[in-house]
């Protein structure tokens, strides 16, 4: 699996987590953005050289307005958010703190070692061909060589 991959896999499981218990159409349209976002962005061929750790950052940084959003749509249902939910919400949100932390620094590029010398490649060009045999006596169309 891909760091990128599995920053994805973060993304829907947290997306998955706090739109849990939603109204359907509700739950089901944000849970629709937010793959179109994933889609858009791992397809984007600009999207840089760690693409992962953008994703990750991304995650981190959207889980305050995530929690917000679904207060939102709680409030215009008249209900709040109950102890069992608001619990799951912040496990998960830890679980993702701490997933992040640990694969952020596995993505980061240690030094390297040094190339090889390059290979020392002598091209020999080929022998030029033989001259061609010389014509037999009495073929008059032929050039006789001289020997």
């Amino acid at each position: 699996m891909t760091p990128l991959a599995l920053a994805i896999g973060l993304v829907r499981a947290w997306t998955h987590a706090y739109t849990w218990r939603l109204e359907p159409a509700v739950r089901d349209r944000r849970r629709a953005e937010i793959e179109s976002e994933l889609w858009e962005f791992e397809n984007d061929p600009e999207r840089g050289d760690h693409p992962a750790a953008h994703m990750l950052v991304r995650l981190l940084s959207g889980i305050p307005d995530d929690l917000f959003w679904r207060s939102e749509h709680l409030s215009h249902r008249r209900t709040r958010l109950g102890t069992g939910v608001r619990i799951a919400a912040w496990t998960m949100a830890t679980v993702i703190v701490f997933a992040a932390l640990w694969i952020l620094p596995l993505m980061s590029t240690g030094t390297l070692p040094p190339l090889p010398d390059r290979p020392r490649v002598v091209m020999k060009a080929p022998a030029p061909p033989p001259p061609p045999p010389c014509a037999p006596a009495g073929y008059p169309q032929f050039t006789p060589c001289v020997p």
